[in-house]
């Protein structure tokens, strides 16, 4: 009788452990950004993103300033400026595999 609950107590607990959520492929959301924007997917992008907006494009939030996205190099920029604007500093740089 024992050994029934424990295993009935087991069963229980592992219906209701939810499913681990499917990885997305950031470089091809990346690729479909680069697409939409820049008309090829070697393009390069560089502008503002929300946070919101950097979660859902690559799954994660880098911070405020200019990103660049680098088709042709696969590689993702996060750049801010320094000394009232007269010197840029690329403070993360990614490729996208990493992501």
């Amino acid at each position: 009788m024992k050994l029934k609950m424990i295993v009935q107590a087991a069963d229980e607990s592992a219906a209701t452990v939810e499913p681990s959520r499917p990885r997305r492929d950031f470089a091809a959301s990346l690729a479909f950004f680069l697409l939409e924007k820049e008309g090829s997917i070697f393009g390069t992008w560089d502008g503002r993103l929300r946070a919101n907006e950097q979660r859902e494009l690559f799954g994660r939030f880098i911070g405020k300033g200019r990103i660049i996205i680098d088709g042709a190099n696969e590689r993702l920029t996060h750049t801010v400026t320094r000394c009232f604007g007269r010197d840029y500093e690329d403070t993360v740089t990614l490729r996208w595999a990493q992501l």
